[in-house]
């Protein structure tokens, strides 16, 4: 059986670059950044003091700080 190149083409890894960025300014990839913030957090702090939301918990907050506030100019 011949042996398997398991290195990314050039093509493949700025389609993944890419895909990272435009996760990142669209918002799609918050729930991930949130989860490291939280870790990163956990790990300088007490781990018992911050419990991690749920995706879906998440959402909801993100949801209601979204529309909870007036967004307009006048």
């Amino acid at each position: 059986m011949p042996q398997q190149n398991h290195r990314r083409s050039p093509i493949t890894r700025a389609l993944e670059k890419t895909w990272r960025y435009l996760r990142q300014v669209t918002g799609d990839a918050a729930y991930e950044n949130y989860v490291k913030y939280c870790a990163a957090k956990e790990s300088n702090s007490n781990p018992a003091a911050t419990a991690i939301m749920t995706r879906a918990e998440f959402y909801r907050d993100a949801l209601k700080r979204k529309y909870s506030t007036i967004n307009r100019c006048c």
